[in-house]
């Protein structure tokens, strides 16, 4: 009984991945569409060739912030007081471009204009949106975020034990955060 034996072939290149499973890309107008691009060519071409670099020294690229802060993305999703503007899905579009690169650039991104921005946006006094947001749209100062305690973890609905109390002109902090997102 004589057997084939089959040449080796190659197989079949992989095709080049799609994170955008159900097209959501379609929804985005020709404007939010060309500042997707803008981010994803950034990062492909200045962080994708040294972001290992970085994980491997546990540290964060900080010299790229001068480039990335070209791009315009100070406060995207929110109108005025310098804000990149645009709609709260540009922005998760932006966060999904950064993210596809590198979680850690991302991270950044989202607890400056997502979570420190947003809530002075939302929730802030008229003086404080006046005074914070115009230099943190343009990156000059950049935001922090700190909700984890050691005893309670990020529990918002019970067991933070921090508190501010006012004294004057003045804040009056107790209690102690863990992992303040985009501390130095």
């Amino acid at each position: 009984m004589a057997v084939a034996i089959k040449e080796d072939k190659k197989p079949k290149p992989l095709p080049a991945p799609d994170s955008d499973f159900y097209q959501l890309v379609d929804v985005l107008t020709s404007d939010e569409l060309a500042v997707v691009k803008k981010v994803r060519t950034y990062m492909e071409s200045k962080v994708q060739p040294i972001i290992n670099k970085y994980w491997s020294e546990d540290a964060f690229p900080f010299e790229l912030l001068p480039s990335f802060k070209e791009l315009g993305l100070g406060g995207v999703g929110y109108e005025g007081y310098g804000c990149a503007g645009g709609s709260q899905k540009l922005f998760g579009f932006v966060a999904m471009e950064l993210a596809r690169v590198d979680a850690s650039f991302c991270t950044f991104f989202g607890v400056h204009s997502g979570l420190a921005m947003g809530s002075i946006y939302l929730d802030g006094s008229e003086e404080q949106k006046q005074k914070w947001l115009p230099p943190m749209a343009r990156w000059e100062k950049i935001g922090c975020f700190g909700l984890t305690e050691p005893l309670a973890g990020s529990g918002t609905s019970g067991g933070l034990t921090t508190t501010a109390k006012r004294e004057g002109d003045t804040w009056v902090l107790n209690g102690q955060k863990r992992w303040i997102g985009n501390a130095c």
